[in-house]
């Protein structure tokens, strides 16, 4: 009597696909794609390597990022210089580039013609967040608590809040205090002028 033999079944062996490794980007070579021109027109940051390239910025963020500058400025004249999207660099390691929406910065004004914003420049930092409120609360906070920035705003445009962080430990702020429409605060440089915020 034959007996008949069967095959084994093809065993296909399981592929996994290859372990994607991110490239990180030190400052350096950010600022050469920069100068090449690869962030023409765009406006890009670099946060602990990785870079972000900001979208089109809603009416609401404009409005808001325009309203704030017109109010804030000639309270602020011969006290701070009040900058409104202006490139600064981070230098805690590694250094990253950012460009808040509205900082007041140490007078004169004038340093800046010739050197960037750095984080020793700034007495506060307000961030307009819809779209980036991820961002401004995660890997944006840790780095400015980790460069020392004392004083970090949120204006969240989805909550209608203003976001109040102070007193920067390691790469967090201990003190977080929220702000409903209609309630003042000041900068902690200028404890005596309080500031309208809302929109």
């Amino acid at each position: 009597m034959t007996q008949l033999l069967e095959r084994p079944p093809i065993q296909t062996p399981v592929l996994e696909p290859p372990e994607l490794s991110r490239r990180l980007f030190t400052l350096a070579e950010f600022e050469q794609m920069s100068n090449a021109g690869l962030f023409a027109d765009e406006h890009a940051e670099l946060l602990n390597g990785e870079i972000f390239v900001k979208g089109m910025q809603s009416p609401q963020h404009s409005y808001a990022v325009t309203s704030l500058t017109e109010k804030w400025l000639p309270l602020f004249q011969g006290l701070a210089s009040l900058a409104a999207q202006v490139p600064m660099i981070l230098r805690s390691p590694p250094p990253n580039f950012v460009e808040p929406d509205i900082m007041l910065r140490r007078l004169p004004s004038s340093s800046y013609s010739t050197r960037s914003t750095t984080n020793e420049d700034v007495l506060l930092i307000l961030e307009v967040s819809d779209s980036t409120l991820e961002r401004d609360q995660n890997a944006k906070l840790r780095a400015y608590a980790k460069n020392g920035v004392a004083d970090y705003w949120i204006l969240n445009l989805q909550t209608q809040q203003l976001e109040v962080r102070r007193e920067p430990d390691g790469e967090d702020y201990l003190l977080v205090q929220k702000y409903k429409a209609g309630q003042a605060v000041a900068p902690l440089e200028f404890a005596d002028l309080r500031l309208e915020w809302w929109l």
